[in-house]
């Protein structure tokens, strides 16, 4: 290198070890860096050393009669985001679900047919308002958001339930089922067969786990047995899948939620209320606490679950919130606390993140930067909402 400068690749190889935030800023430096800080190899090859060497949460929590966003490095560190949409000065994110993350990407959705959607890369400090759909009736949906590797495009997708006294939402998934595509910004109606499932109606805006190109639900059905349900992103279709056998000794409710642990499909169950260790019921009295997790195996064809582990009993964490890369299984507490306990060595730490004790509780999902765009020519988006 008798001129003095680097090669482009290892150009790319120190830009790519810097922050989101320090990236934004380098393009100013000259030409090649703005060209190559928005190359595709790059932002590639960015997301890539970035989901292999950093683990950060974003955090939704209610606070002091709001709700804000932070990024959330360590137990120490907590970084509000300022989510003062422009132009969007109502949109209140109380109310809206966190979906996601996909490369970077978020998705922030209510359950119902006018409220505001909002698609957003939080270390870009970009966002997306979503167009309305285009069903018109005020129903209540459920929502998922995913990443389609086979068309390299993302998607929200929305179901409604119109009648809460039926015991079959078939009929209704039929004719609400609705796609948005980041692509092209605007949804299209799908004609879909979710198979024979007949739902239990009994619930209000499901969690969507975004998992490998599909959308699952942990669903209720009329029956009263369990299932979860999965939208293929790349095929459009519904399948269903079991869920283990298993019973909890002394508890008539349960809480089920699905996460993501060492790149499987996980399952978490665990009793609503608190549990005496001698095994009486005792309401909501913080005493002990016993979560089990189940991962999913999958070949192809047959699909099957694996006890992993039981952690607890506990005393204090109050709902499963999530798993961190490190080993951290994260719950909250009655309140509002995030808390952690790692499952190889069996410490509890606190984190200082806090929420206000309401029935909102708190949202996580790990998260790992990119350099994904998601900004449209739309004229009611403000792309620069979220202040650096």
């Amino acid at each position: 290198m008798a001129n003095g400068k680097l090669p482009e690749e290892l150009h790319m190889e120190i830009l790519c070890r810097l922050p989101v935030k320090s990236l934004l800023r380098s393009k100013s430096v000259c030409k090649n860096w703005y060209s190559l800080i928005r190359n595709p190899a790059f932002i590639s090859l960015r997301s890539k050393h970035s989901a292999e060497n950093t683990d950060c949460l974003l955090v939704k929590r209610s606070l002091n009669g709001g709700a804000c966003l932070s990024f959330v490095p360590n137990e120490t560190t907590v970084e509000d985001i300022d989510i003062s949409f422009t132009g969007l000065e109502s949109l209140d994110i109380r109310d809206l679900q966190l979906l996601g993350p996909c490369n970077g990407v978020v998705c922030l959705a209510k359950g119902w047919f006018n409220s505001t959607m909002v698609i957003c890369n939080p270390s870009m400090r970009e966002f997306r308002v979503l167009p309305r759909p285009s069903h018109k009736k005020d129903h209540e949906n459920n929502m998922g958001f995913g990443f389609d590797p086979s068309t390299n495009d993302y998607k929200v997708v929305k179901f409604g339930v119109l009648d809460r006294n039926s015991n079959n939402l078939l009929l209704e998934v039929g004719k609400t089922f609705e796609i948005y595509d980041l692509s092209t910004d605007s949804w299209r109606k799908v004609d879909v067969n979710p198979h024979n499932i007949g739902f239990d109606l009994d619930f209000n805006f499901l969690k969507c786990t975004s998992w490998k190109g599909g959308c699952y639900w942990y669903i209720s059905c009329s029956d009263g047995a369990d299932a979860i349900i999965v939208f293929r992103l790349t095929d459009e279709v519904f399948d269903e899948i079991p869920v283990p056998e298993v019973s909890l000794a002394n508890s008539y409710t349960t809480e089920r939620e699905l996460f993501i642990l060492d790149d499987s499909l996980a399952m978490v169950r665990y009793p609503s209320e608190w549990l005496h260790p001698s095994g009486l019921t005792r309401g909501y009295i913080p005493l002990m606490k016993c979560f089990g997790v189940w991962v999913m195996d999958e070949d192809g064809v047959e699909v099957s679950w694996t006890k992993k582990l039981t952690i607890g009993p506990l005393q204090g964490p109050n709902f499963a919130l999530g798993f961190r890369r490190n080993g951290e299984f994260l719950c909250e507490t009655g309140g509002g606390q995030m808390v952690s306990y790692h499952i190889d060595t069996q410490h509890i730490k606190e984190y200082q993140v806090y929420g206000d004790p309401t029935p909102e509780r708190l949202q996580v999902i790990v998260y790992t930067e990119s350099l994904i765009s998601v900004k449209s020519n739309n004229k009611h988006d403000a792309h620069d909402g979220l202040n650096m």
